[in-house]
C-alpha cells in the first residue's frame, strides 16, 4: 500500500539513473539556416552545424515512467571547444506514461518537455509514418521510406557514428537547469540559471536507414516551423535497448535575465503569460 510518507527505499530508489529501455522508432536530420538556429541557442553554446535532427518513438520500457511516446527537435552545438553534444528546442510526449516523463524530464533533468494531444507512429511495407499533434495542430509529420536517405553522405556522417549496434555510444546533452522562484511581489523568476552537460549511454539495436518527407507546423504555442527545413538530409527506423543517462556536469552558471527568454516556449504555453 502506497502511503504519503514514503519509505526510504523509495527514497533511494527515486529517479535514480533514468533509462529510456526498448525503444522503437524513426530518426530524422535537416539542413536549416546557420544564423537562425545560432539566434534560438542560448550562449556561451555555439551551433557546430547548421542542422536539426530529431525523433518519433515509443519508449517501450522505461525505468521511471509507463510507456510513452516522444518526439524532439534538436540541434547540434559546441561548449568552449570542449565538448559536443545536443542542443534540444522541445519535446513533446504522450502516452500512459507521458505525465511521469513529463515530470522526470522537465523536473529532474532540465529538459524543455511538454505533453502533446497525440503522437502516431504508424509502420507499413514501405517504411513509418510518425505524427505529433498538440492544440489540434500536427506539428511534426515524419515519413521515412526505406533505402536511400536523400543526402547519404551526409547522413552517413550524422547517423553513423551514433549507429555501432550492439555497442554502448557516449552522448552529450545541454540542458539549461533553473529555479522557479515567487518574488515578494507575487511576480515569478527564473533564478540559479546554470548550464548542464548530462552524458548517456546508448545501446542501438536496428537501424534502417531511409528517404525523409517532412512537414513541420506551428502553432501559437509550439513555433517548430521556426525551424525551416532547407534541404532533407534523411532519417532512418531504429530500435534502443537503453538510454541510460548516468553523468551531469555544471559546466557554467549563466545570467538569469539573459538566459531567461530561451527558457519559456520549449516549456510553457502562451497563456501562462500575464496579459502585462
Amino acid at each position: 500500500m502506497t502511503s504519503y510518507l514514503a519509505s526510504q527505499n523509495a527514497v533511494r530508489g527515486f529517479l535514480d539513473n533514468p533509462d529510456m529501455r526498448e525503444q522503437e522508432g524513426v530518426m530524422f536530420a535537416y539542413a536549416a539556416d546557420a544564423a537562425t538556429l545560432q539566434r534560438l541557442v542560448p550562449s556561451p553554446l555555439q551551433v557546430a552545424a547548421p542542422v536539426v535532427a530529431g525523433y518519433v518513438t515509443h519508449m517501450g520500457n522505461p525505468s521511471f515512467a509507463r510507456p510513452y511516446d516522444e518526439a524532439v527537435l534538436y540541434t547540434m552545438v559546441a561548449y568552449q571547444d570542449k565538448m559536443v553534444g545536443a542542443y534540444p528546442f522541445g519535446l513533446f510526449l504522450a502516452g500512459p506514461g507521458a505525465e511521469m516523463a513529463l515530470v522526470a524530464g522537465r523536473e529532474g533533468a532540465s529538459i524543455p518537455k511538454k505533453l502533446a494531444d497525440q503522437i502516431q507512429i504508424k509502420h507499413d511495407d514501405t517504411g513509418v509514418q510518425a505524427q505529433v499533434i498538440r492544440h489540434g495542430t500536427t506539428l511534426m509529420d515524419v515519413h521515412v521510406t526505406s533505402g536511400m536517405p536523400n543526402d547519404p553522405e551526409q547522413a552517413q556522417q550524422l547517423f553513423g557514428p551514433q549507429l555501432r549496434l550492439n555497442h554502448p555510444v557516449e552522448t552529450v546533452n545541454f540542458f539549461v537547469d533553473y529555479q522557479l522562484a515567487q518574488q515578494e511581489d507575487g511576480t515569478n523568476r527564473f533564478t540559479n540559471t546554470r548550464l548542464l552537460a548530462t552524458q548517456t549511454t546508448n545501446i542501438t539495436t536496428a537501424f534502417t536507414p531511409g528517404k525523409l518527407a517532412l512537414t513541420l507546423t506551428s502553432s501559437a504555442d509550439d513555433p517548430v516551423g521556426e525551424l525551416a527545413v532547407q534541404h532533407l538530409i534523411g532519417g532512418g527506423t531504429y530500435t534502443m535497448a537503453s538510454a541510460k543517462m548516468h553523468q551531469t556536469t555544471v559546466l557554467t552558471q549563466l545570467d538569469a535575465a539573459k538566459v531567461a527568454p530561451y527558457l519559456i516556449t520549449g516549456r510553457y504555453d502562451q497563456s501562462i503569460l500575464s496579459d502585462n
